[in-house]
């Protein structure tokens, strides 16, 4: 939780966005990022230890 802000900030970097309506059209599933925003993300999981399930629904 520490690093919470961090990398939500490096998540906007990652999808090349700057406002909270943007964040959550992607974190809801409104809008698909490019296959080049995907990997970013999956970058920026990686960097903060998160490896799995990343792109799926948690049961």
């Amino acid at each position: 939780m520490g690093d919470y802000e961090a990398c939500i900030a490096d998540l906007w970097a990652a999808l090349g966005i700057n406002n909270r309506n943007s964040f959550y059209c992607y974190r809801d599933g409104k809008q698909e990022p490019k296959a080049s925003q995907a990997v970013a993300v999956t970058e920026v999981f990686a960097k903060y230890g998160v490896t799995e399930n990343i792109w799926g629904i948690c049961d």
